[in-house]
C-alpha cells in the first residue's frame, strides 16, 4: 500500500476525485433541470472544495489516516485546531474512500453476476439487468 502513499499518486487521485465529483454535481443539477450557469458554478466549488482539503492534508505535514508523511510535523501543530481539523478531515477520507471502494466492488459483482444470468439463460447482455431496473421504477 505504500505506492498508494506517494505524494504524486495522492494529488493525481484527488485531481481524479474533484472532477468526478464536479461531474457527478453538474449532472444531478442537470437531472433536477436546474440552470446551466448555476450547476456549473456549484459543480466548480464542489471541484475546489473537494480537492483543496484534500491538498491542505497533504502538504501540511500532519500525519493522518489519510496519508502519512515520512516527517512527522505534529510538533508545531499539535494542540492547534488546524491539527485537530486535519485529524478529523484525514479520518473522513481515510473512511470516505473505503466506503467509496466498498460500493464500486459491490456495483462490479451486480453487473458480473447480472452477465452471468444472462449468459445462462441464453439473453443478449445487459438484459437481466435492464430488466431490474425497470422493475425498480415500475415500483415507484
Amino acid at each position: 500500500m505504500t505506492f498508494l502513499n506517494h505524494l504524486p499518486n495522492r494529488v493525481a487521485l484527488a485531481l481524479i476525485g474533484g472532477i468526478l465529483y464536479a461531474l457527478l454535481t453538474y449532472c444531478l443539477l442537470g437531472f433536477f433541470e436546474i440552470s446551466g450557469r448555476f450547476s456549473l458554478a456549484m459543480s466548480g466549488i464542489v471541484f475546489l472544495l473537494y480537492f483543496g482539503s484534500r491538498l491542505v492534508l497533504l502538504f501540511s505535514g500532519i500525519n493522518t489516516l489519510y496519508y502519512s508523511r515520512g516527517k512527522d510535523l505534529r510538533k508545531f501543530y499539535e494542540g492547534t485546531s488546524f491539527y485537530s481539523v486535519a485529524q478529523w478531515v484525514g479520518r473522513f477520507y481515510y473512511y470516505h474512500d473505503l466506503a467509496l471502494f466498498g460500493f464500486l466492488i459491490l456495483l462490479c459483482l451486480v453487473f458480473i453476476f447480472s452477465l452471468i444470468l444472462d449468459l445462462l439463460h441464453h439473453q443478449p447482455l445487459g438484459h437481466t439487468l435492464l430488466s431490474f431496473i425497470e422493475y425498480l421504477f415500475v415500483l415507484r
